[in-house]
């Protein structure tokens, strides 16, 4: 009698070396396909899916809207929106966007200068001012001192005749003037309560005598107080930095202004 035993061993044994596996003579496990390549396919079927979707996207986006169908469609939903709140946007009915202002340049503020220390030089009260040259302007601090009494905002003698004698060389320009009160960081005494009243008083009538003696130019009043206190501080005594604390800054800008 013919061993089938062997004989179907036999013909096991042709099946691949890698899905079976030979546990003993007469004994085979079947361990399946090899790992890691059934998967393989989702590689490709996923680059294809998305050439699809790029394809629909392309004859979607070179397409053109059928203007009834698109109302059609419009009309059919609209009353699915019957109930929906409307919002109402306010939108600005104009740019907003600032134009840059375009500055037409003043008097040369060099030029300017080397007159301005020429006339105080050759004025006994206006020898007592400070000019200072910046980036952009040109600033004559004239001190309180000269201008005004102690807590006093009217101009005194010396002071009306230090402004005339200032007004004479500015008189003819068309630059932008800034006129700045300071003052010294104590209390002040009489109807002002705080030196910013006092300060911007001073910067007032000072303005007011730049006007009446004959400037036609623009004027700018700026009250500062005690703020700038500090740009007093120069090394000297505390009474020095207080008188010099206490002044009016006549500050000459690059650009002219409208002529009143």
């Amino acid at each position: 009698m013919p061993d089938t035993r062997r004989t179907g061993s036999s013909q096991r044994g042709a099946a691949p070396a890698s899905r079976w596996q030979s546990l003993s003579r007469s004994l085979l496990v079947y361990r399946g396909a090899p790992q890691g390549s059934g998967q393989a396919w989702l590689l490709t079927f996923t680059d294809l899916s998305a050439l699809m979707l790029t394809f629909f996207v392309l004859l979607f986006s070179m397409s053109t809207i059928e203007t009834q169908q698109w109302q059609n469609l419009i009309d059919a939903l609209s009353p699915r929106m019957v109930n929906l709140q409307e919002v109402t946007v306010a939108l600005p009915s104009s740019d907003q966007a600032l134009d840059e202002v375009e500055r037409v340049p003043g008097t040369d503020l060099d030029y300017l200068a080397a007159v301005l220390k020429d006339a105080v030089a050759a004025d006994e009260l206006l020898a007592q001012a400070l000019i200072q040259r910046r980036a952009d302007s040109l600033v004559i601090s004239l001190p309180g001192d000269l201008l005004f009494a102690p807590g006093a905002t009217e101009l005194g003698s010396a002071g009306e005749k230090a402004v005339y004698a200032l007004v004479s060389v500015l008189r003819h320009l068309r630059n932008v003037i800034e006129i700045a009160g300071h003052a010294d960081p104590s209390q002040p005494h009489g109807i002002y309560p705080t030196n910013w009243e006092l300060s911007l008083a001073r910067a007032a009538a000072l303005s007011g005598m730049l006007n009446k003696a004959g400037y036609e130019g623009e004027v700018v009043v700026r009250g500062y107080g005690d703020a700038r206190y500090q740009e007093a501080e120069d090394g000297s005594d505390v009474d020095g930095q207080m008188a010099r604390a206490r002044r009016v800054d006549v500050v000459v800008h690059a650009f002219a202004g409208e002529v009143r």
